[in-house]
């Protein structure tokens, strides 16, 4: 009989990554990526504030530096089940794509301008996100 110990350090083989996968993965980093979208609207509070102090007690800031917590909190929990799913660097190299989010979330948002440095970079990011998924997928 196996004890707790023995079943916790227990390495679970990994199965094939399917194309479903990688789709589920990229929505756990859709999610990630909505933290910076909160992180931006508590900075702005911060920005638009006379003092530091004053505006860590305002709605302003409350608000988005709770729905970081929140959202981080969500991520934690789902990377966690995720992972054992995946080969940690197939994982990893995929967490890349979060730029690409805060990217879309930043243009759509705030109204920010994606240059064709932002558009070069995310591309070779994505390249490399392709070239790294066409190894793993089944």
């Amino acid at each position: 009989m196996m004890s707790f110990m023995d079943k916790a350090n227990e390495v679970l083989p990994k199965h094939k990554t399917r194309l479903k996968d990688v789709f589920i993965l990229q929505a756990v980093f859709v999610i990630y990526s909505m933290s910076s979208v909160g992180t931006k609207l508590a900075s702005r509070a911060l920005f638009e504030s006379d003092s530091l102090l004053d505006a860590m007690f305002t709605f302003a800031f409350i608000l988005p530096a709770a729905a970081v917590v929140f959202i981080l909190g969500i991520y934690a929990l789902i990377w966690q089940q995720i992972i054992k799913r995946f080969d940690l660097s197939i994982a990893y190299a995929n967490k890349a794509t979060t730029l690409l989010w805060s990217l879309v979330w930043a243009s759509f948002l705030f109204n920010e301008t994606i240059t064709v440095a932002k558009a070069s970079g995310m591309a070779v990011v994505f390249i490399g996100v392709i070239i790294m998924n066409s190894e793993a997928v089944s």
